[in-house]
């Protein structure tokens, strides 16, 4: 039985990655494959108005 393997080489420029200096910038991210940077962005901001939202609660039920 023989397996045949087939190679891709897939050739990348680092270089050519775009530096966000702006909000307008964020949109040449998303199509060279930046959809899971922004998926942690947008669950880190989550996070962070969730613990803030707790934390509050947390202050307000300590004061009662």
């Amino acid at each position: 039985m023989k397996s045949y393997n087939q190679i891709i080489i897939a050739s990348s420029n680092t270089n050519s990655l775009p530096i966000l200096r702006s909000a307008d910038s964020l949109i040449p991210l998303i199509f060279n494959g930046g959809i899971a940077i922004l998926i942690i962005i947008a669950m880190s901001y989550f996070t962070k108005v969730q613990l803030k939202s707790i934390t509050d609660l947390l202050k307000k039920l300590n004061e009662k």
